[in-house]
Parts: structure tokens; sequence; C-alpha cells
């Protein structure tokens, strides 16, 4: 079939007759491919000038996403969609970002701010698939489409963004190390783990940001029964691996020390540095403790680890795939945020499956910054006035002898000031200068995105557990549903619409579901075209749940006495609902059946 309508296209040079038309005049169009790739043109062509209406955008994605070729252009389309999400975010805050007090920004970027985190993220998730097959009328568009989104994210939203944190926390950063009010990553261990009412299993994944937390806490919500929660936590500065991980160990102090050119970081005296030494020190604290490796766990037979967390009631189970896939490319990072989303959503089903373990804790180490435009040179700090007194520095932080002094630095005081170091931050999103690749990806620092880490508490819910049958409906996993909306039932045209609502909001116990919609005679014969609705809306807003489908009847003669059926089915073919309906059309028809 495709094969035939794009040797149609070519040979009545379709493309070149509806290139003329506006979007809206091609949107309701599908019978051929290239009506996709002239809509995307005109779309992509109105971003990359600057001309972005929102809603066009939208609407046009939702309608072209159940047309047949979708798939072959389908990151095209969701690359748009993420680049008008972006959009609509900075109509929300187009008169930038002012917040006086260091918290309040905290709060605003945990609840809200996040999510251009999250549709920059998605934008180039697209935006890299596309790239591994080449489409050559949309590839360029798309860049310049990617150019627009880049400026959007990096000049704007990390520049203002940053401008702001980095005023309104320097007095806290600098004062207290900190920012007060805000829960703190060095006690999680003594707040959240060693505490707990139940056995406790801690899932550490290495640069998990808060933005990709959140997703993966939807996930969770929707596909599993379970009380989800989302918090965050200031994480121990610099913002760097080793440190992270000390910081959620059991300690009553942590130390470093100077072990040739690295620093050494140690809880009460114990390094911290592998998995070996981080277990030891969670034995020290308790007995009952183990600290495991993700990729052990995986591999494992089911007795084998089984044994492991036998009469264990603290597990620390370590994870890395996100920062692994940094050290062999950057633009291999947020691909990476996708797989450990799965990867943990596997270890949560190893530890309720296999383990029996109901209370799991998810967080991570540190957070990350990611562009992925190359920088500038103004985004660059020369290390030259202060090299000779560097103990250590990265991209993002420095550690220094004291009484240093840079300039164009932040001071963040350093594990409480009881040091023989100092330790400072690049501002806003600026990198320290250094030899070497690994500008584009970078942690460290004190920006929201690196210092905000993320925690899960997943409390799993067993079919037994008093709270799961005390709220049953609420816990239970199902899809959305969706209804008839339009109030007629008396169809008197060929052609015509009827509107269609979802029915609850997709998140929590509620999952997307695709439904396929038709028309039945009484004998249950196909009688129309079948139309698909993909149901994820996640919108608490009951007008932004709606759909509006347009059906075509076979050419046959109808009796206005005899009762027709609106079929709603899910995707595999199981009717969930069915809608009488009269169908009365003025002019009677030939038996030509043009649906076959």
């Amino acid at each position: 079939m495709r094969e035939i309508v794009i040797r149609i296209e070519e040979e009545l040079k379709l493309p070149e007759h509806f290139i003329k038309l506006e979007a809206a005049d091609l949107v309701n169009t599908e019978i051929f491919p290239c009506i996709h790739e002239l809509i995307l043109i005109k779309l992509m062509t109105e971003i990359a000038d600057s001309i972005i209406d929102v809603n066009i955008i939208k609407d046009t994605v939702e309608k072209r996403r159940t047309c047949v070729w979708y798939e072959a252009v389908k990151d095209f389309y969701e690359g748009i969609l993420q680049v008008a999400n972006m959009q609509d975010f900075f109509k929300e805050h187009t008169t930038g970002f002012h917040s006086v007090q260091a918290v309040k920004v905290w709060k605003e970027y945990t609840t809200e701010y996040y999510k251009m985190d999250t549709f920059y993220r998605l934008f180039h998730r697209s935006y890299g698939r596309s790239l591994k097959t080449y489409h050559e009328k949309l590839h360029d568009l798309f860049s310049h489409v990617m150019e627009k989104a880049e400026g959007l994210y990096k000049n704007w939203f990390l520049g203002q963004l940053g401008e702001n944190w980095s005023k309104v926390c320097a007095e806290e950063i600098e004062r207290y190390g900190k920012i007060l009010e805000v829960p703190q990553q060095e006690e999680f261990y003594k707040s959240k783990a060693k505490n707990a009412d139940n056995r406790v299993f801690v899932i550490i994944s290495d640069a998990l940001r808060y933005e990709v937390a959140a997703d993966l806490a939807d996930q969770l919500r929707r596909e599993t029964k379970s009380q989800v929660d989302l918090s965050s936590m200031q994480g121990i500065f610099p913002t760097i691996t080793k440190f992270g991980m000390a910081a959620l160990l059991p300690d009553e102090k942590l130390s470093v020390e100077l072990q040739g050119n690295v620093v050494e970081v140690f809880a009460d005296g114990q390094s911290t540095e592998s998995n070996y030494y981080r277990d030891r020190i969670l034995k020290t604290d308790r007995e009952d403790s183990v600290a495991l490796k993700y990729t052990d766990l995986v591999t494992a037979k089911r007795p084998e680890r089984s044994a492991w967390v036998k009469s264990k009631n603290v597990v620390y189970i370590y994870h890395d795939t996100i920062d692994e896939a940094s050290h062999t490319s950057d633009t291999l990072v947020f691909p990476a945020c996708d797989d450990a989303i799965e990867e943990i959503k596997s270890i949560v089903r190893i530890i309720t499956s296999d383990f029996g373990g109901t209370n799991i804790m998810i967080t991570a180490d540190h957070g990350f910054l990611y562009t992925y435009s190359p920088l500038n040179e103004d985004d660059k700090a020369d290390k030259e006035e202060f090299k000779n007194r560097i103990v250590e520095y990265g991209r993002r932080y420095a550690i220094m002898m004291k009484d240093s002094k840079p300039e164009y630095l932040q001071y963040v005081k350093f594990l409480d000031g009881n040091t023989d170091f100092e330790a400072y931050a690049p501002k806003e999103n600026v990198r320290i200068k250094m030899n070497g690749g690994g500008l584009n990806y970078v942690h460290g620092g004190i920006s929201l995105q690196e210092l905000c880490v993320p925690l899960i508490e997943y409390h799993f819910l067993r079919n037994q557990s008093k709270e799961y049958q005390r709220n049953k409906e609420a816990y239970d996993t199902k899809p959305v549903e969706i209804s008839l909306l339009s109030a007629t039932h008396k169809i008197s045209n060929m052609i015509f619409s009827l509107n269609f609502y979802q029915k609850e909001a997709v998140g929590d116990n509620r999952t997307a579901a695709v439904y396929q919609i038709y028309f039945t005679d009484g004998k249950g014969k196909q009688i129309s075209d079948v139309q698909k609705i993909i149901a994820d809306k996640t919108s608490e807003n009951g007008q932004e749940r709606t759909f509006r489908c347009s059906f075509k009847l076979k050419s046959l003669k109808y009796d206005n006495k005899e009762i027709y059926y609106l079929v709603i089915a899910e995707e595999g073919g199981e009717i969930k609902a069915q809608e009488e309906f009269q169908i009365d059309i003025a002019l009677a028809v030939d038996d030509f059946d043009f649906f076959g």
C-alpha cells in the first residue's frame, strides 16, 4: 500500500500541490505519506522562524499520531511537541525568575521548574533518534528546530534561573555550606534508613537527577500497586560521586585526605571509595546490613541473590547507568536516563517479588547539568589565576588550599569547615577550563540540577495488607476509560464527527490506553471505518481530555427503524462499551462498498 501511494504522489506531483495549502487544511488527511512531511515542514519552518503557535502544534500532533504512516515520522512529531511544551513553560514564566529566598526557589524548582529539564531531555531523545535514519526533507529543518530549543533552554532557562539561584543561595552556601530548611543528603541514613519501621531497601543510582526521578515516580505510580512519594534533598558539595556516596552512609563525620593528587573521602576515618568499604561501614552501624551492586544482582540466579539479602534489614543497592554512559560520550546521557528508569523498575520488581520487600527508597549521589550545543568561551572560567593553589578540581568545582580567594568563583563552606581545604564553585552554569572533553555533561557544582537530589519513598501494597483492602479501588492499576461525550445518538450524514471524553487523567494507578471506535449493525457487522484514540492525557482539566473523531459510513442502505451500535474496543479487540444509534439518511445510496 505504501509503495502504491508513494508512486501516485510522484506521478501526480502531489507534494507540489499540497505545499500550497495551510497545515490546517492537511491535518485530517492521511492516505499519502507526503502529508506528514508537508505538515512537519510547515510547522518546523515556523518554529525555526520563531513563529510558534503552541496550540496548533499540540492539536496537530494529537490528530496526526493516530494516522497511518505515523511511525516513520514519529520522532519529528514528538520533538516539535516538546518544543511546544518548552514554549508553553516560557510563556508561563516570561518575566523570568526573581524569587529572593533560596528555599523558595528550591520549592519552585522541585514543584514546577524541573519540568523544563524534562521537556528538554525528551526533545533530545526524539532528536537523537531522528539522526539514526537520514530523512532528506526533514533533517536540516529539525536541526534548526534543535537550535531554537537550545537557545530557549540554555540561554533563557538555565541562564536566568541559574542567575537567580546563584544570587539567592550565595549567602547560605557561604556561611553554612547548605540551604537552611532543605533536607540534607547527609541526614538521609539517620532520618530515613536506620530507623525505618520495616526492612528497607535503598537504591542509589549515580546521577539520577531530580527530573528523571520524577518521571520514574510517575511510572511507578501508574504501573504498580504502591504508595509513591517524591521529595528532595540537598546534595553535599562538591556534587560528585565520592562525596555523594559517602554522605548517604552512616557516619558522625566526613573528612578528606589528600592521597597523591586526589582527595579521598572518609566516614569516621574509614574509606568510602568502593563497595567493599561501603559494606563495612553499613555493617559497623548495623550488622544486618549489606551493600550490593546492580550488575551483580541482575546477573545472579534467584537463590543466590536471595541468600545475599536473607536476614538483612538494611540493603543498599548501587546502580550506575547514567554517569557510566557519560564516560563513553556525552550524547549517550539522555538515552541512558530512559535505560536507568527501566533498570530501576526491574530492581523494584526483584525486591518485591523475590525478596518480599515492601519498603524501598530510591535516591542518588548527585544530579547533572547538560546542554547539547557546544559551549562558548564565555561559558568557561580560566583557572590560571589560582592553578597553583588547586588541590583537586573538575569542570564545576575546585578544592583549594585555605585563603585562596579566587575571583569569579563562589565560596562554599566545605564539610562544616572541619578541613584544611576550601571549596569553590563556578557561578551560574559556567565550567572551569580544563583539558579533555566532558563539557556538555557536567556535575560537581551548585546549580539546582546538580544539587537537587531526589528521594522516592516506595511502599509496595500486598493484596492482603489493610491499607490495600481499605483503598483497593485507589491502588488497583487499570487503564483509563473513554466515553461518548456527544449528546446526539442520531446520524443523518455519511460523514460525521463525534466527541469523546477520557474519564480520568493518566497518573497514579491509571495507565494510558489505546481504543478503536467504529459502528456496527445489529448483527455485529462493521459499517464504518475505524478511528483510534490514544487516551494518555495527564491533565486534571477535563476539557483537555476530549477527543473529536470523524467517521465515514460504508455506502449501504440504512433503515431508520433499525438499531446500530457505536463500539468502543481496546486495541486488542475486547469490546468495552456500546452505544445505540439511529441512522436516518434521506438520500438512498447504491450497494457499492468502498471499504470492501
